[in-house]
């Protein structure tokens, strides 16, 4: 138990015994508003979880402790499966153990505010008129944790589908449907128990997060523009190519001072990338070339630490010491050699790149790096 990853909730210390990390926000759940142009309907309120047979439905009854997938129920009022018809049949999956949070909603409507404003995909409505007012609807929610319960909305067993699905009728579950952003958005939900208490029943943590592509930072609309490059013509074939300007001499430099991956040791310039700490985008927008082309705001790393990094998976303290986000799972992990509970201190040279560094936990890191440190 000690090996597993914690994160700290309302200043209570929490082991991640399990996860799920990639339940797209497909357009058939997408509030109507929100819907791509190419897709009409209204979008429904339960949540596609899997197929609740083989192999597959095993994990996931094992992720949710709920095995009875497909329960038939009906509520005679509300036309339709709800709570109170769940809980009757024993179709409850978890009551109250569920939570979303402000602060991850309101990290969510930062990442996507270049999509609501500069549409990069094709919506039948203009949703940047929606933007502020769904804003200030989670601004004005009263606490940081919203619990609620969920149940099984799944295809009956005698309907032979075998689809698995979650829903709940609590005001939340509508709030998250009408924030989220379909292809582009996804539900990510760690199962926890508190450290000092392992018997508890487990609390499930649901967050929305954004693709990397479309944060706002790295949103396709807010990239380099012609103005910011510099067109390098090679004669012979005629073979344009485009650089950042001031790019070579801002790569070896950061080399120069980092000449080694801190992953994996490798010394091989061909193999570096000097990864931005803030990243080079937002410095341009910002009139912060100066920024863009400092070499302590760049890291020498190998391509993959290079994306675990540029894509906000881990980050550093000022000291250098690794911090590992709750995206990836354990078995990730491993297979990148890291120990996501360790925290040892990195050779990044970490002096003077505080600014930088404290930039990237706030915006870059995907997750609220006060609830690991």
């Amino acid at each position: 138990m000690e090996n597993l990853q914690k994160i700290k909730i309302e200043g209570i210390e929490y082991f991640i015994i399990d996860s799920i990390q990639d339940f797209r926000a497909e357009d058939s759940f997408i509030h109507r508003k929100n819907k791509l142009s190419q897709f009409r309907g209204n979008g429904e309120s339960k949540k596609h979880v899997g197929t609740y047979n083989g192999e597959k439905g095993e994990l996931m009854s094992n992720f949710f402790n709920y095995e009875t997938w497909g329960l038939e129920h009906y509520d005679s009022n509300k036309k339709r499966k709800t709570f109170f018809s769940a809980k009757e049949s024993g179709a409850l999956i978890s009551e109250n153990k569920c939570f979303f949070s402000k602060t991850n909603f309101q990290k969510y409507l930062r990442d996507a505010k270049t999509e609501y404003f500069a549409q990069e995909q094709h919506y039948h409505n203009n949703i940047s008129e929606y933007y502020n007012e769904r804003l200030k609807e989670v601004d004005n929610l009263k606490t940081n944790q919203i619990f609620f319960s969920i149940y099984d909305a799944s295809d009956n067993i005698s309907q032979k589908q075998n689809r698995g699905y979650i829903r709940s009728d609590n005001f939340i579950w509508k709030l998250w449907r009408e924030l989220i952003l379909p292809s582009i958005s996804y539900l990510s939900i760690l199962k926890l128990i508190p450290v000092e208490n392992k018997n508890e029943e487990p609390l499930f943590y649901f967050r929305i997060l954004l693709d990397y592509q479309f944060r706002s930072f790295v949103h396709p609309k807010s990239l380099t523009t012609e103005e910011e490059l510099e067109k390098v013509e090679i004669e012979s074939g005629n073979i344009k190519r485009t650089y950042r300007k001031g790019s070579e001499k801002y790569r070896r430099e950061v080399i120069n001072y980092m000449p080694q991956c801190p992953f994996t040791k490798i010394t091989d310039e061909r193999l570096l990338i000097a990864s931005h700490i803030k990243p080079y985008s937002i410095c341009i927008k910002n009139n912060e070339n100066d920024q863009a082309l400092d070499y302590l705001n760049g890291l020498a790393l190998s391509p993959t630490y290079d994306k675990l990094f540029d894509q906000g998976y881990i980050t550093f303290t000022n000291s250098g010491e690794l911090i590992c986000g709750t995206q990836l799972s354990s078995y990730t992990w491993e297979k990148l050699s890291i120990n996501p509970n360790a925290k040892n201190k990195m050779r990044i040279f970490p002096e003077n790149r505080e600014i930088y560094l404290d930039y990237h936990r706030n915006y870059v890191f995907q997750d609220d790096i006060n609830d690991l440190l």
